[in-house]
């Protein structure tokens, strides 16, 4: 059989690149296709920041929709399988339409929203896998090629001509060493993007290699799809993280620092970056002597301590990125089930800033279960660690079946079909934009933005000064000011 995986709008797609990787090892004939990019890499920070705010974002054209339909059939692959995540399931949807007129294809789809919203999602597809998908994926190809009905693998669901079949979903596995790492070499390659289909792998231009060490979450907050797949695909499992040998990371860094000549930094994309300190010492001791590439991790408030981030520091971790969400702690503790204080924050900060560590903040704002007064609280908590620092600054977002997704529905906040896979635009950044309805959350909005263009420059941001333009407007509720200020960063 001839296999594509699809990856949309992300060509780093690690969780794909493992599948892929995997298949290989089998001996599956199987190429991955990368349909649009999020960013061109070297675009800088500002644009990027801009771009998202003002909603400039890259969508997928008719042309290209046509150059991946014509791939498909020009080269008669037996399976298309595509990982999914919710904002591009209206996309995916366009595709699949065009895909299920092409005859015996069989199309597969995982990945987030594939989990998320199993009941919805398998209208869409044959086959469709719930959780991780190295096994059943190469269980099911398996089957396929040997002509063995796949009824009863377990994490597949099968759509036989709208008669669904819904098998139960196998233990996590435990080894995640014994998956071989991603292979990026341009003849398993494909990359749609600039209305132009190359046989290219992306991965050969980039400045930068995302990786995991681990996989699971241990905590649960309200919002994430973490939380779903404690709570609902791996009860008692999804939260205890499972951390690939030291050996097996080496090899994976040794391969990318030999092939890929342009990485210029690294990224480990762990949910938390928390392996065990012996873990680090060992790890970094020789990713330092060997590897020798700036490096960046995800942090949760707390969980790295003076200890742990002078070996980072030491071994070339060049920056951070902590998730904060809110500068509220009603709203972290009630809302979104984040349970650490301001006063944790503001002492996990300065345990990077005097390491010489950079730090990049996430914030969620267009929260309807925030007041403005507790949007303010995160305003004043971005000014209140040191400076200078980087801001993600988002919306809330509403995954299907999420709990926070529960509770406003609950709240009468959100209706029916709002959740982020019924959206009809092909793609979002998440990034927060100028074109909230609400004028206190257009206020903080562009607040928030000005905030995140000025706190990387020298120029020291006066927090008594920006409150100040706070204060203005809850008098007088006029946008005028704020809106001179963010003038120059959007034109």
């Amino acid at each position: 059989m001839k296999i594509l995986l699809v990856s949309l709008f992300n060509d780093e797609a690690y969780g794909l690149r493992s599948l892929h990787a995997h298949l290989l090892e089998r001996r599956v004939n199987a190429k991955m296709m990368f349909f649009k990019s999020p960013r061109h890499h070297g675009e800088s920070q500002e644009n990027k920041i801009k771009d998202n705010f003002i909603g400039d974002i890259n969508t997928a054209s008719q042309h290209e929709i046509d150059l991946f339909i014509n791939h498909v059939i020009d080269n008669q692959y037996d399976l298309v399988g595509f990982s999914l995540v919710s904002q591009h399931f209206n996309l995916y949807k366009k595709l699949f339409i065009r895909l299920k007129t092409i005859e015996n294809l069989i199309i597969v789809i995982g990945g987030w929203q594939a989990s998320l919203n199993t009941e919805d999602s398998i209208q869409y597809t044959d086959y469709l896998c719930i959780g991780e998908g190295e096994e059943p994926l190469a269980e099911l190809i398996g089957n396929l090629e040997k002509g063995i009905k796949s009824t009863e693998i377990e994490n597949i669901w099968i759509n036989s001509n709208g008669r669904i079949i819904k098998n139960s979903v196998r233990k996590l596995p435990k080894d995640l060493s014994s998956f071989p790492i991603p292979v990026y070499e341009d003849r398993y390659s494909y990359i749609i993007e600039n209305d132009s289909l190359k046989n290219h792998e992306p991965y050969l231009d980039n400045p930068r290699y995302g990786t995991f060490i681990g996989r699971g979450c241990p905590y649960a907050c309200t919002y994430c799809s973490n939380s779903y797949m404690a709570n609902h695909i791996y009860p008692g499992s999804w939260s205890k993280i499972r951390y690939r040998d030291v050996g097996h990371v080496k090899s994976e860094l040794l391969y990318v620092k030999e092939n890929l000549l342009n990485v210029r930094n690294v990224n480990f994309y762990d949910e938390v970056f928390s392996p065990p300190l012996s873990w680090i010492k060992e790890f970094f001791t020789w990713y330092k002597k060997t590897i020798d590439i700036p490096f960046f991790c995800f942090f949760y408030p707390g969980t790295c301590s003076d200890e742990k981030a002078k070996i980072l520091a030491d071994s070339g971790m060049s920056g951070v990125w902590l998730g904060i969400q809110s500068g509220s702690e009603r709203v972290r503790n009630e809302v979104f089930r984040r349970h650490y204080s301001n006063r944790k924050i503001i002492d996990q900060a300065n345990i990077f800033f005097n390491h010489g560590i950079s730090v990049r903040y996430d914030f969620i704002f267009d929260n309807p279960f925030e007041t403005f007064d507790e949007s303010l609280e995160s305003i004043s908590l971005m000014l209140d660690v040191p400076q200078p620092f980087s801001l993600n600054i988002f919306s809330l977002k509403f995954f299907p079946n999420t709990e926070i997704t529960e509770m406003a529905r609950a709240r009468g906040f959100i209706g029916k079909f709002v959740t982020d896979d019924q959206r009809q635009e092909d793609h979002d950044f998440y990034l927060i934009r100028q074109n909230s309805g609400n004028r206190e959350n257009k206020f903080i909005n562009y607040l928030a933005y000005y905030i995140t263009n000025i706190c990387g420059s020298p120029i020291l941001l006066e927090k008594k000064e920006i409150m100040q333009l706070a204060e203005d407007f809850k008098a007088s509720k006029d946008l005028s000011e704020i809106e001179k200020l963010i003038r120059p960063y959007v034109q």
